[in-house]
């Protein structure tokens, strides 16, 4: 999956696979005067997933869709910038709040989903490495600009370790998977579905996103053009419903759900299953509430903010971002959701 989603300093380690553009339109019947809109996208086992397959966000924009699938964060994020990308989905709170540091125009309007036990420190089970603490003097891989660093970086923090006692050894997850299959690293901080492969292969995990969600949570955000969305505030709307309509299919008609989200991510529908079961899923009203986006009276505090403001901070600490930008919230705009789901209480 991705995550990350994220490299360089704009964090952009969302893996994917290569580059390809899936062009959708909305029939032979659309309006001429319809605008194109670009949704920018990474694979993920989630209800996105079921909405692309579904084609809700055809069938629900009033626009001609285009759905680009990108293989980087920095790419999508440039793209993101110029305004000939439209949306972005898939993409970590660190590339997010990157973004935001370099000064790109966005806004969050959709929490995908958090990560709860689809990323993890993994660990061999006969490298005597039973905690966190035992990583000092060790070699960890992960990727790095990735969700990864910024994770263990945390779980040592929170340990009282200083960063510099572990050293880090930067691979691709599937070069990761090759070295723990030789017996070349014995330690890989990962997300699904990379952990789930080498946990199976003699490994343990010794810790997931889970376990620190209330100092390093992790979401895959989905963000608009802000030039964009100011234009445009109805198809932001409609975007939103179609994010929408893939959690609620995704609910109600769960087998055919995860061979959709199996069809997009060339993976078994039982894969996509397990992988699924290490996210949270968000729906529209659930959005609303401070675990998530919150509310105009509530964004400051919301979990996503302070995702955005905690990744920030480390961004900084480490030297990637120059300040921490001031206000994240006002990056964050619950009123599209707001505005959604008022309109479906009193439709």
């Amino acid at each position: 999956m991705r995550k990350r989603k994220m490299a360089g300093p704009l964090m952009a380690a969302l893996m994917v696979l290569p580059l390809m553009a899936v062009v959708a339109g909305c029939g032979t019947s659309q309006a001429a005067s319809e605008p194109t809109v670009t949704i920018g996208y990474e694979n993920a086992p989630d209800p996105e997933s079921v909405a692309i397959e579904q084609g809700f966000f055809q069938k629900t924009m009033h626009a001609h869709v285009v759905l680009k699938y990108f293989s980087s964060g920095p790419d999508a994020l440039t793209s993101l910038a110029s305004g000939s990308l439209d949306f972005m989905t898939t993409l970590g709170n660190p590339p997010t709040a990157a973004a935001i540091a370099r000064g790109v125009p966005l806004k969050v309007v959709w929490a995908m989903e958090r990560y709860t036990t689809a990323e993890g420190l993994v660990v061999k089970k006969g490298s005597h490495l039973h905690s966190v603490k035992g990583l000092e003097g060790k070699t960890v891989a992960l990727v790095t600009g990735s969700t990864s660093p910024f994770e263990l970086d945390t779980a040592l923090q929170m340990r009282h370790l200083p960063l510099s006692s572990v050293h880090f050894n930067d691979m691709s997850p599937p070069d990761m998977v090759a070295a723990w299959k030789t017996g070349r690293i014995d330690a890989a901080y990962v997300w699904a579905p990379f952990l789930n492969e080498m946990q199976q292969d003699n490994g343990r995990v010794l810790i997931y996103d889970e376990n620190q969600v209330a100092k390093a949570p992790i979401f895959n955000l989905a963000v608009v053009n802000s030039h964009f969305a100011a234009k445009n505030p109805k198809i932001v709307d409609q975007f939103v419903e179609a994010e929408e309509k893939g959690v609620q299919f995704f609910y109600k008609h769960p087998s055919t759900s995860f061979q959709d989200i199996a069809k997009l991510n060339g993976i078994s529908a039982a894969e996509a299953k397990s992988q699924a079961a290490g996210l949270s899923f968000t729906t529209l009203a659930q959005e609303l509430t401070p675990r998530r986006l919150g509310t105009a009276s509530t964004v400051k505090s919301s979990l996503v903010t302070r995702s955005l403001t905690s990744a920030a901070q480390w961004l900084q600490q480490t030297g990637q971002i120059p300040s921490v930008p001031k206000n994240l919230s006002q990056y964050v705009d619950p009123s599209f959701c707001e505005t959604v789901y008022h309109s479906q209480s009193h439709g």
